[in-house]
């Protein structure tokens, strides 16, 4: 499924000031947000009806890989549909634990939960937006990584930050760092 860019051509052509054919804006937006979502490890856009298989790893909860969770529609165990679950924030909860098949006292090891959920933001967040476009402001202004030009009396230098378009800087880093997925309480680097 191919997931929408965090911006428009419109958008891209606003911040840089120029005209920038359809598909190079096109392109350096769906590569900007492409490399936001790995980073971030999220898809950020809304989805309706994501289905993810989970391995059992604590007997209380399971965490949802993707935030922020708008609903879940089913929650399947060795092809049983639970109801006895409840959601909080990105976890789903269970009374009695994970193990516990319905209707029984005993814990066999389910293996894996079968969960269909809605995810994502319905609007991109304006943070992300400004890093993908400025990521993909980087790739249509200097596309080959050009430190100046010059061509007879005009000389033209992008700043060292342009360099390398493509690639998270510090800063954007740290204006996506809430957006990062994290594993419990500590965020991966």
């Amino acid at each position: 499924m191919a997931l929408p860019p965090f911006a428009t051509a419109a958008d891209l052509a606003a911040v840089t000031q120029s005209d920038i054919s359809a598909e190079a804006a096109e392109l350096a937006l769906a590569s900007a947000s492409a490399v936001i979502r790995r980073w971030t490890r999220q898809t950020i856009t809304r989805v309706v009806d994501d289905v993810v298989t989970l391995r059992v790893l604590t007997e209380q909860e399971l965490v949802l890989p993707q935030r922020p969770v708008v609903s879940v529609s089913q929650v399947r165990v060795n092809s049983l549909v639970l109801q006895d679950w409840v959601l909080s924030g990105d976890r789903l909860l269970r009374t009695g634990g994970w193990r516990r098949l319905p209707g029984t006292t005993t814990y066999p090891d389910p293996g894996l939960v079968e969960v269909t959920y809605t995810h994502g933001w319905v609007d991109v967040p304006d943070d992300v937006r400004a890093v993908c476009l400025d990521l993909a402001a980087m790739s249509v202004t200097n596309p080959s990584g050009l430190r100046s030009v010059a061509i007879d009396d005009y000389s033209r230098t992008f700043a060292a930050e342009t360099l390398g378009s493509g690639t998270l800087s510090d800063s954007h880093r740290e204006i996506l760092r809430d957006y990062r997925r994290r594993i419990g309480t500590v965020g991966l680097r």
